[in-house]
């Protein structure tokens, strides 16, 4: 081994996916804007239901329980493209990556969370708890991890080809396989520091949750500290105009700051 190389390992590459996504990505024309919410009021019952049951919420359940209404309440934001015409479903299906531990390792997987929309909080909570306690190694859509692993086995041409293409043109399989809200949380990965988060993704309506911290403010007239969660919010000014997104984060942050579903905590 060359002194000027060193020791090193060899590991396989198993990050063709989201080379894949972030390709595809090039076909969304994001509006972004970063917001930052008073997070004081959602924390405070979450943090008593703990004290009383020993239970956790989960936040990411809470946060896509709002993103449910809001988009359910503005539907066009979440809107795609078929050819000269545009589908816009009732249902919210949101895709939400989720990181479990299987053999003592992080092992990232993902959830789509079905009709959120109609679900309460705990029926979401459930279902992200429930995934996050699984060991076997899956992703919880309609593409199955055996079926990727087949399909990233394949040269790239042909991947494009038969599924890429498909799910770039198709709102349906779209839709079926991944929804039309993507939730994505880093602030667990960064606790008590502040900072946006910027993803890349494919679909209409791209949700980052990033950091949470105190920070005074007046509230009431005095000046106290209150917990604020920074929140990166994208969506597709190919399909929606800055008027309608803009009511679509207002519902949005509204719900957030008011605890929307978790008045049965």
């Amino acid at each position: 081994m060359s002194k000027l190389i060193g020791n090193y390992e060899e590991q396989p590459f198993k990050r063709s996916l989201v080379k894949d996504v972030v390709k595809l990505s090039r076909h969304r024309f994001f509006m972004e804007g970063y917001a930052e919410i008073d997070i004081t009021k959602p924390r405070e019952i979450i943090q008593s239901h703990k004290e009383k049951t020993g239970e956790t919420i989960s936040f990411t359940a809470f946060i896509a329980k709002c993103i449910g209404q809001a988009v359910s309440d503005h539907k066009e934001v979440h809107a795609l493209r078929k050819g000269r015409k545009v589908v816009i479903f009732d249902d919210v299906d949101i895709m939400v990556p989720v990181e479990k531990t299987i053999d003592g390792k992080p092992f990232p997987t993902v959830l789509t969370v079905r009709k959120t929309n109609e679900k309460n909080l705990r029926e979401i909570h459930n279902e992200i708890r429930g995934i996050q306690k699984e060991e076997e190694e899956k992703y919880s859509t309609q593409v199955s991890r055996k079926k990727l692993d087949t399909l990233y086995k394949l040269p790239s041409p042909i991947r494009n080809l038969i599924f890429w293409r498909r799910v770039r043109k198709n709102p349906f399989y779209l839709k079926k396989i991944s929804g039309t809200v993507n939730l994505v949380s880093i602030g667990m990965f960064g606790k008590g520091n502040s900072g946006w988060g910027v993803n890349l993704g494919f679909l209409p309506v791209i949700i980052v949750i990033g950091g949470i911290s105190k920070k005074p403010r007046i509230f009431d007239d005095k000046l106290v500290n209150r917990d604020f969660l920074n929140l990166t919010i994208k969506v597709d000014h190919e399909m929606v105009d800055g008027a309608p997104a803009t009511r679509f984060v207002v519902k949005l942050i509204n719900l957030i700051e008011n605890a929307f579903g978790l008045e049965e905590f």
